[in-house]
């Protein structure tokens, strides 16, 4: 597995901020300037990093819940105003009617109940990240956000140039997906997983113990990059352990538009089932690429 090219990476505590009333603030637009060149005109995916830096500038900690929380909020704040810069419609092959970005909390190691992304028109059911190599459904442009992890080795962003491996295995993007069992996104097939990971893969090189990253990515099968995890495992087995995440992700007024987004790849709409997967759908789809150093640990 590669590491993910260095003109990839933002480093966010280069950028000034402004910090009142408990929000922290960009000054200027350069930083989203960066995103908007990243990923919408260059590589597809920028990799923010840093702001634990930014935060200590503030005279606040990474590791206090509630500083973590005004980082995961400034780096929101990035991909929303990242969001009014760009044409959403322009990444996508299918005209959906994108009216809004939403963003949830979720756990990326323990199980999430009771979780719906849009409870209009999704169920809530118990919930496990996908890990294996995937898309998102129906949204072309997503941010993730990771860390500060607890009592976690691993877990670290995989990104996979999967339209580098479209063009050079002559496969479509309706051949390269399949559904999953339990969740609305789409999974790479194995077949291709496989090979993609080994040579169209890079894990990014971060530290979630001590920082959050946010990975802004284009995500549309046609033409973007699918993401992965690298396993999460406890450094203690014995003691709680957290991997939190926030995503964010476009969405839209009804179903019927999540539907014409599936059929485009030839695909019914997914039924979710309420409860998490069995052993084997997990080990398929949750439990996290074995790719990244022997013990899934940092690239370092």
């Amino acid at each position: 597995m590669k590491i993910l090219p260095q003109d990839t990476i933002v480093d966010v505590s280069a950028y000034r901020t402004e910090y009142v009333d408990g929000r922290l603030h960009a000054v200027g637009d350069e930083l989203v300037d960066a995103l908007v060149k990243l990923v919408a005109e260059g590589h597809g995916v920028a990799v923010c990093r840093g702001v634990a830096r930014t935060l200590a500038g503030h005279g606040l900690d990474v590791h206090d819940e509630h500083h973590a929380a005004v980082a995961r909020d400034y780096l929101e704040s990035l991909f929303r105003a990242f969001g009014e810069r760009v044409d959403v419609a322009a990444f996508s092959p299918v005209t959906i009617g994108y009216d809004r970005i939403a963003g949830m909390d979720v756990d990326g190691f323990n199980k999430n109940r009771h979780f719906t992304p849009n409870d209009d028109h999704t169920t809530a059911r118990e919930f496990l990240t996908t890990k294996c190599v995937h898309f998102d459904a129906a949204t072309p442009l997503i941010a993730n956000i990771y860390g500060p992890n607890l009592n976690i080795v691993g877990g670290l962003p995989v990104i996979c140039d999967t339209r580098a491996y479209l063009r050079d295995a002559g496969v479509s993007p309706a051949d390269l997906i399949e559904l999953m069992p339990h969740s609305f996104n789409v999974a790479v097939k194995e077949e291709h997983a496989e090979r993609i990971l080994a040579d169209y893969a890079a894990a990014a090189d971060v530290d979630l113990d001590a920082d959050l990253v946010m990975i802004v990515l284009f995500n549309e099968v046609d033409g973007g990059l699918a993401h992965a995890g690298s396993a999460p495992r406890p450094v203690d087995a014995q003691q709680p352990s957290r991997r939190p995440i926030r995503h964010l992700e476009y969405q839209f007024p009804d179903a019927d538009e999540l539907a014409k987004w599936y059929a485009h790849y030839r695909l019914e709409v997914p039924a979710p089932g309420l409860e998490v997967p069995d052993e084997a759908a997990h080990e398929r789809y949750h439990r996290g690429v074995e790719a990244v150093g022997a013990d899934g640990g940092n690239p370092r």
